[in-house]
């Protein structure tokens, strides 16, 4: 059996996209848990859990917020930002006095148009064309990044008291009482105004479901211990019968059951 993987800070920082130094901060702050393994690396599943985060975390600990909340003079004022010809993103952020998070969400939306150097960074030109539409991308995009399936699953959890997953939540989505505001990395951001919008009824229908659809199901392995068959034999008959899996990949008790009989009987 493969050995669970563990990552040091620059592994776990290179493996979900940011910084060394954001995660230093964001373990100071809270954001990141303790490493578990040997107080020096983070587990795999630990690691798995935060890479829904990383919008959020930036939020808060990015280079623009960390100059912000650090970075002042002895007059109160915060110092102006190095100026530069060419702006990346964490700096275009910082000129026109945008949170990061912001900064990408308005590029997704065509708030912010795409670099213009290299196509990685922006011309000063365009940085002073923009400057006119910061309060305008502040207005439309808010001031809180949205959380990801996972974070808004909990978030529902701790409002309704209901076992929510985040399952859940994409089901929410598919009917359309969830709208994302944005994504990272291909997933979705919900914000938590259309979160607290949903009523205790509609979360607890999904979640209900979900519930029911679990308890008259199993998993694969749990199909073939049924049978008392290998998971092997199991794979094999129930492909040959048509036999797939249906929400979160799990078969139908009942359709198991009658595997055997389906299958031309025999045990």
């Amino acid at each position: 059996m493969a050995k669970e993987r563990a990552f040091g800070p620059h592994q776990l920082a290179e493996w979900l996209g940011i910084e060394p130094r954001h995660v230093r901060r964001a373990e100071t702050r809270g954001l990141i848990p303790p490493p578990d393994v040997g107080d020096e690396r983070w587990s795999e599943g630990v690691a798995k859990t935060l890479p829904d985060r990383v919008e959020e975390i930036l939020s808060v600990v990015g280079d623009e917020n960390y100059v912000l909340g650090q970075d002042v003079g002895k007059a109160g004022r915060r110092k102006p930002p190095v100026k530069g010809e060419t702006f990346g993103p964490h700096q275009l952020a910082g000129e026109l006095g945008l949170q990061r998070w912001q900064v990408g969400r308005a590029g997704q939306q065509g708030m912010i148009p795409p670099p213009d150097v290299d196509d990685k960074r922006w011309s000063r030109e365009v940085v002073e064309e923009l400057r006119g539409r910061v309060e305008g991308i502040r207005e439309a995009l808010g001031e809180h990044p949205g959380l990801g399936s996972i974070d808004a699953a909990k978030h529902l959890a701790g409002r309704t008291g209901l076992e929510v997953e985040r399952e859940d939540v994409r089901v929410l989505a598919e009917q359309g009482l969830l709208r994302p505001v944005g994504e990272f990395r291909g997933y979705p951001m919900f914000g938590l105004e259309s979160l607290d919008a949903l009523t205790e009824a509609q979360v607890a229908a999904v979640v209900g479901e979900r519930q029911r659809w679990t308890e008259q199901s199993v998993t694969a392995k749990e199909a073939a211990a049924l049978l008392g068959w290998p998971a092997g034999r199991f794979e094999v008959t129930a492909e040959r019968n048509g036999l797939v899996p249906g929400r979160l990949g799990r078969y139908d008790r009942a359709e198991v059951e009658e595997l055997p009989a389906r299958d031309g009987g025999g045990s």
